[in-house]
């Protein structure tokens, strides 16, 4: 397989605010795999039950309508790829996926993917996002915002608190649902970033 590292090198480096893992609060990563991804850490770029899922409904639909990206899969998709919906497009993201697992460990793929992933709102990357919704650096999130953010991912165009913030909330406790079942956060910590308020930076 053809090495990656140099372009993803190449990318990361022009990020203007790159954060580091060790600078993430760690609930925000685990809410992420918690809702997006939840074999991240043991498959190797691509979710074979996921894409046998999709396969499915997209054969029957005669398009695409479903995905099954994994973390790895939306990282390399917002590096070097198109969004556009095609079955040559998705075998590129499958070979880059690929190679990047070669190339990166698992943290350093999430390190980059929450660098470069859309939030919503034109906030790209989790400095952005973190300063754009709540004015704060990622480090000093709370349970309830890192939640807030982990949802975003999935529809940020949709989800986002400036655009909806009713739906925004309903997918913060979907999040928050998913990290209490998964032993994220307990029962107490999961009641109260529930009813916490969400103060958004304008």
């Amino acid at each position: 397989m053809t090495s990656i590292e140099p372009a993803v090198d190449e990318k990361v480096k022009t990020i203007p605010r790159y954060v580091p893992l060790d600078k993430i609060p760690i609930l925000l990563c685990q809410a992420i795999i918690s809702v997006e991804d939840t074999r991240f850490y043991t498959h190797k770029g691509f979710d074979l039950i996921g894409i046998a899922r999709a396969i499915f409904v997209n054969v029957e639909a005669g398009e695409i309508q479903e995905g099954a990206s994994t973390i790895t899969q939306q990282t390399v998709k917002n590096l070097f790829l198109t969004s556009d919906q095609t079955f040559t497009r998705k075998a590129e993201e499958l070979v880059l996926s690929m190679n990047m697992e070669k190339d990166f460990s698992k943290d350093k793929i999430l390190e980059i993917y929450l660098n470069v992933i859309y939030f919503g709102s034109n906030f790209y990357g989790i400095y952005d996002a973190a300063q754009g919704y709540f004015g704060k650096e990622p480090t000093d999130l709370t349970i309830a915002e890192c939640a807030m953010l982990a949802g975003l991912p999935n529809a940020p165009s949709l989800y986002s608190p400036y655009v909806d913030f009713h739906l925004a909330k309903q997918r913060q406790l979907v999040v928050i649902d998913a990290m209490e079942r998964t032993g994220i956060i307990s029962k107490t910590e999961a009641e109260s970033a529930r009813i916490e308020e969400i103060i958004l930076a304008h």
